[in-house]
């Protein structure tokens, strides 16, 4: 076998690397089946099934490779692991094999580099692994029919394993998007009010210090607060109108260019509101829309802001309209 390897010129490394490439992906598909079981059922089952993942992983290689001289990658490069012989390594030898790919096949640690190195220079174009334990890689078709393996056997054990780890891929992917699209609920500081908004946004503490809550995406140059205040604080006998008033005049200079929305009332998850918006050009001459509501629950006033750039409004108006209709009070 080592006089069969030294013939090769660089084409066995370019299959062996590009096996190497089909095996990694067949990992990282696999993986797949962790992300979507913690995402289903919790930390405390995708822990057994990660422990599981990592055994599986063992034996794709320990002993599949082991017993078969083939891995997914390998078999569809057309290329077999095999001893002096012409035979599967068996287990000794591939427990030798795998074990050495922690280093030289690890894309992870070294980005398999050394054992690229190894089958470039080596004379039988073998990889740190095959030095130790006395193994080739050869091509198929230069092995007879009878030392190639049972070609039906290996071509229906890999299409389970391929059909596994597309499953478990589609359902990785099944579940991020499905958390990308899950909303995230944020309370105010007295646990007694609060929003949903979609998971891309974050509590951001540097709005505003007297903010209940408050929100950014800084990605999407989107922000939200919730300002409340306990009506014991003001004069009997306010109303939402007077509370209106109130803002507005906080309000009065940055809306001196008119409004896009004038003062309408509605209603927010079953509590009288009222909500207008306009722009305005910041000191640094960039445009801002701002949309405000006023709030008026059994014991506070609340103001409802979200701001953005002008040119975005448009675009992400729905968007926040529905992060202020999400404001509600915490169930007990």
């Amino acid at each position: 076998m080592g006089a069969l390897c030294a013939s090769y010129g660089a084409s066995i490394f370019f299959r062996r690397w590009a096996a190497t490439v089909i095996d990694f992906i067949l990992m990282i598909f696999l993986t797949g089946a962790v992300v979507y079981v913690n995402d289903r059922f919790g930390e405390q089952v995708a822990g057994p099934v990660a422990a599981g993942l990592f055994a599986g992983i063992l034996c794709y290689y320990l002993l599949l490779e082991g017993f078969t001289g083939y891995t997914l990658g390998k078999f569809a490069l057309r290329i077999r692991a095999v001893d002096p012989a012409g035979r599967p390594p068996g287990f000794v030898k591939s427990l030798l094999r795998t074990l050495l790919r922690v280093v030289d096949t690890n894309p992870l640690l070294l980005g398999g580099i050394p054992a690229g190195i190894c089958v470039l220079t080596s004379r039988e174009k073998q990889r740190l692994g095959d030095i130790a334990a006395k193994t080739f890689v050869v091509k198929v078709k230069d092995l007879d029919p009878e030392a190639r393996g049972n070609q039906g056997l290996m071509i229906g054990i890999f299409s389970v394993i391929a059909a596994i780890a597309l499953a478990s891929a589609i359902a990785s992917i099944f579940s991020l998007f499905s958390n990308i699209s899950k909303p995230e609920t944020f309370l105010s500081r007295d646990q007694q009010f609060q929003i949903t908004a979609p998971s891309s946004w974050r509590s951001d503490s540097t709005l505003n210090d007297e903010a209940d809550i408050s929100i950014s995406n800084d990605f999407g140059v989107k922000y939200f607060m919730v300002l409340s205040e306990k009506k014991d604080d003001f004069d009997s006998g306010v109303t939402l109108q007077d509370y209106l008033q109130i803002v507005e005049e906080n309000y009065a200079v940055e809306m001196s260019e008119g409004p896009i929305q004038p003062p309408q009332e509605t209603s927010v998850n079953g509590f009288p509101a009222i909500a207008f918006s306009f722009k305005q050009e910041a000191e640094d001459g960039i445009e801002v829309a701002y949309m405000v509501t006023v709030v008026e629950t059994g014991t506070h006033f609340h103001q409802l802001h979200a701001w953005t750039l002008a040119s975005k409004y448009d675009g992400v108006k729905e968007e926040l309209q529905g992060i202020m209709q999400s404001f509600q009070e915490v169930q007990q």
